[in-house]
């Protein structure tokens, strides 16, 4: 007799994906809001030791190379949301209430419902606030694990986004200095 009193039922293909995915989001959502100063301290050098057309380069790589981590994240959730609809998991529904009537949403739907999430991310809780959204299918909140699963996404998104604006912002604070002090030399 096995010492476990209970057996885990055999992961699915698309189940094995979405976990693998919540990790990738996780992983690369925090070390982007807490540890790739390094890149920003490269960025900050170039700006300080002269503003050019090279260092701005510099800076738009940088943000172009987060914006294709986005849009990564952003294909795969979606093809993982229809890989798990495919595998035969409620995963969305009618409307936001508990008890709403499990739906199947077709690939543009989960297209929407993906951009959506992007965007409630992005803009926090106004959009929740006011009840907007650009799709009308919701997650299905009796399959908690695929909540859990849209939360991750959403947070990759919005520490991600937040990332963006606070490095963007202080990197123009930067060039700004820099050429005040440059014109200040020239008078």
């Amino acid at each position: 007799m096995s010492m476990l009193a209970f057996a885990l039922p055999p992961l699915s293909l698309s189940i094995i994906f979405a976990l693998a995915l919540a990790v990738a989001m996780t992983v690369i959502g925090v070390t982007l809001l807490f540890t790739h100063d390094r890149t920003q301290e490269d960025l900050e050098q170039s700006i300080d030791f002269s503003f050019s057309r090279e260092s701005l380069r510099s800076a738009f790589i940088y943000y172009r190379l987060i914006g294709y981590s986005m849009a990564g994240a952003y294909i795969l959730f979606v093809i993982s949301c229809i890989h798990l609809q495919w595998d035969g998991y409620q995963i969305f529904a009618e409307n936001n209430a508990i008890g709403a009537k499990p739906t199947w949403a077709n690939p543009l739907l989960v297209m929407l419902f993906a951009a959506d999430l992007v965007l409630r991310g992005g803009f926090f809780d106004f959009m929740q606030h006011f009840d907007l959204g650009i799709s009308h299918i919701w997650m299905n909140r009796k399959n908690w694990a695929f909540v859990w699963y849209a939360f991750v996404f959403r947070m990759f998104f919005g520490l991600t986004l937040l990332r963006i604006i606070i490095s963007f912002i202080w990197i123009y604070g930067k060039i700004r200095r820099v050429k005040e002090a440059a014109k200040q030399l020239e008078s």
